[in-house]
């Protein structure tokens, strides 16, 4: 089965580290990627450089087992695919808010069930796939006085937000 994923220009991004992997098969790529994840600071990109057939699928679980991203994938390369990885989260955060698989305005009202909980100053992740949740998150910020951070998209289209109560 092959992953669904977004077809769209490749973004601005400049990665930290490049980490060419091309002619290394399963299992190695993962072990060579979390040994080089070691050396990236929260918030920065790796490019991950593959030709072996499974990785991209591999690189997905393994992103959302150890709190990475994603970001692009970079098919126009001549040789293997290009794998732009954020580590862990940009800003730090005191909860963690997944909604994933459900629609509005669920994550609206699951962030402000987590914003009553946080202090004045601290700050919430939510994690949604809901396409409509861009809007809704900065109607929601503009009504509430909240500050948005900042917003991540993937490559399969979850996103996530940084809001500061």
């Amino acid at each position: 089965m092959t992953a669904k994923t977004k077809d769209h220009a490749m973004p601005a991004m400049k990665p930290q580290i490049t980490l060419d992997l091309n002619g290394l098969a399963s299992p190695g790529p993962l072990p060579s990627l979390r040994r080089t994840m070691r050396t990236v600071e929260d918030g920065q990109v790796l490019l991950l450089v593959s030709d072996y057939p499974g990785v991209e699928n591999d690189l997905h679980v393994w992103a959302k087992q150890t709190n990475n991203q994603v970001l692009f994938v970079d098919r126009t390369r001549p040789k293997g695919f290009g794998f732009y990885i954020q580590k862990g989260d940009p800003w730090p955060v005191e909860r963690t808010v997944d909604v994933t698989g459900f629609h509005c305005p669920t994550p609206v009202l699951e962030a402000s069930k987590t914003m009553v909980q946080v202090r004045a100053g601290q700050s919430i992740k939510l994690i949604s796939d809901c396409q409509a949740a861009p809007l809704e998150i900065n109607t929601w910020i503009k009504t509430t006085g909240h500050k948005l951070l900042g917003m991540t998209e993937d490559s399969r289209g979850v996103y996530r937000f940084y809001i500061k109560k």
